[in-house]
């Protein structure tokens, strides 16, 4: 092999294998007042303004991301507990194919009651607007808005301690 081939190879894996750890970048945040509308995936009409009064967490995920499917139970917990309190999650998948949403979707829905104050959504439903930004498809991003619909929170990757607390904060205060 050429020594210049063999050296394109190695700059490729160098590169490759220094990102693979790296932190995920901030290149585009959203924005101080999330805008998100379209339909949920049971076909609702859905609007972030709507839920003004309330607190949302917008939760953005995928089916291929183990640190995203690892919190969604916790987040049906606890909004279950919650239940009655002016909190909402919008749960908006990023897979690519509208087919492994979907699937997910059924598997759910095979073992767990709907909860009405989760909102499942797919973003790349034609019908999807938001100005959320770029943001990773293999790591999920966490989004909480107060009552008045504005960002407090962004978290992209695994939730440091106390974000339940933050949470909990806005809720029931």
């Amino acid at each position: 092999m050429p020594i210049k081939t063999l050296s394109l190879y190695l700059l490729c894996a160098l590169l490759i294998g220094s990102s693979a750890g790296a932190a995920p970048t901030q290149s585009d945040p959203p924005a101080a007042r999330p805008a998100l509308s379209g339909h949920t995936s049971r076909g609702e009409a859905l609007d972030l303004a709507q839920w003004r009064g309330q607190v949302v967490l917008v939760y953005l995920w995928s089916t291929d991301c183990p640190v995203c499917l690892d919190r969604l139970p916790e987040l049906r917990r606890n909004l279950a507990g919650w239940s009655g309190q002016p909190f909402v999650i919008v749960a908006v998948n990023q897979d690519a194919r509208l087919a492994d949403f979907k699937a997910y979707e059924q598997a759910l829905d095979a073992v767990l009651p709907p909860q009405p104050q989760m909102k499942l959504v797919w973003r790349r439903d034609p019908a999807h607007r938001d100005n959320l930004g770029d943001t990773p498809v293999r790591q999920p991003t966490t989004l909480l808005l107060n009552r008045d619909g504005a960002l407090v929170k962004e978290v992209r990757g695994s939730w440091p301690a106390g974000t339940w607390d933050d949470i909990a904060e806005l809720v029931l205060n």
